[in-house]
């Protein structure tokens, strides 16, 4: 008898599942169908009953809207994993941020390196939350501030990293774990629907890999421009990845005996990214001023030798992997002698 009106209001439970604290106010409804003496009997069964049936409608609503959608203007590999969950590129311009608008997105959260522009969000009265990571590994502090972006930030959300293929799904699985709307295989489905490379296993694994935090857990603070890496840390980790090429190369590109762990073509990947990043970071009005032309010129000729050397390893070109590490190193060389041992 008590699950009678359940059946008859599951009609509008799902017309309303989506809206904030849904669940409290269909059993406030539903409880005032009882005398008032009996209210306080069949509040507890109400209370975990409608919990169950709402997290259930929101999983399937989730799971079903798992899908790359047509661009819109400024928008590119743009998909929509709920109804408050949006992932794609990099917003650029008033275009972009107008279809952000059209889409009622009121928090951008941005994994990638790039300064947000915090400016053009405020104009279209949209927030902006910054939490940059790479391309090896998302880091417990990345992954505890997205849980507090996924439990704090107003809804609905734009995630996004550089194109909104790699970091930006992997970013937007784990907003998804922590609100509850997918498990772990499904948090890897976004990924794979997103056309996330395999290749950044690192990012698979520590998608794979997420805990939701318990309430208790302490999360760090959300801020609209996080603190990036400097370019001599970047440069810094560029030479380990330089350095464990080298060892590589003199093997003909096979792992080391000495270091049986390595892989060329993923250090490769990580020295592509790396370059890349960095040269993007120089693009930005910011940082213009501090490196001169040359500067500029050989770090684009070092990214473009390590996207060569990357491709070449992929395909298992050893010939053209060894060219293009051999450019590599001739750019690298003439940098160094020019700014770093000066």
């Amino acid at each position: 008898m008590l699950f009678a009106a359940e059946l008859q209001i599951l009609a509008k439970i799902r017309r309303l599942s989506d809206k904030p604290d849904a669940d409290q106010s269909l059993m406030h409804t539903v409880l005032l169908t009882y005398p008032a003496k009996h209210r306080s009997l069949v509040r507890p069964m109400y209370k975990l009953l409608f919990g169950l049936v709402i997290a259930a409608l929101w999983h399937d609503s989730a799971a079903a809207q798992q899908e790359m959608l047509p661009e819109m203007p400024g928008l590119h590999n743009l998909m929509q994993l709920s109804d408050n969950i949006w992932s794609g590129s990099e917003p650029v311009g008033d275009e972009a941020f107008a279809s952000l608008k059209t889409l009622g997105v009121q928090t951008i959260v941005s994994v990638d390196g790039a300064t947000p522009d915090i400016e053009m969000a405020k104009k279209y009265g949209i927030g902006y939350v910054h939490i940059p990571f790479g391309y090896d590994t998302i880091p417990l502090s990345v992954q505890l501030s997205l849980t507090r972006a996924a439990r704090q930030s107003k809804t609905p959300l734009y995630i996004h990293c550089h194109h909104g293929q790699h970091r930006g799904p992997a970013a937007a699985a784990i907003v998804c774990r922590a609100k509850g709307l997918v498990d772990s295989a499904g948090a890897l489905k976004i990924m794979e629907n997103a056309g996330t490379s395999r290749d950044y296993q690192g990012l698979w694994r520590d998608v794979e890999d997420y805990t939701v935090p318990s309430d208790e857990t302490a999360l760090p603070q959300l801020v609209e421009v996080a603190k990036v890496e400097s370019l001599p840390a970047a440069m810094a980790r560029i030479d380990r990845n330089f350095d464990n090429l080298t060892r590589c190369a003199a093997t003909s590109w096979n792992a080391p005996a000495a270091h049986p762990d390595l892989s060329a073509w993923q250090e490769a990947l990580q020295l592509k990214e790396r370059l890349h990043e960095a040269n993007r970071q120089l693009s930005e009005k910011k940082h213009a001023a501090a490196y001169d032309a040359m500067f500029r010129k050989l770090l684009t000729e070092s990214d473009s030798a390590a996207q060569a050397l990357h491709a070449a390893l992929h395909a298992n070109d050893t010939t053209s992997a060894t060219a293009a590490f051999m450019s590599l190193q001739k750019n690298c060389k003439q940098c160094h002698v020019m700014y770093r041992d000066q």
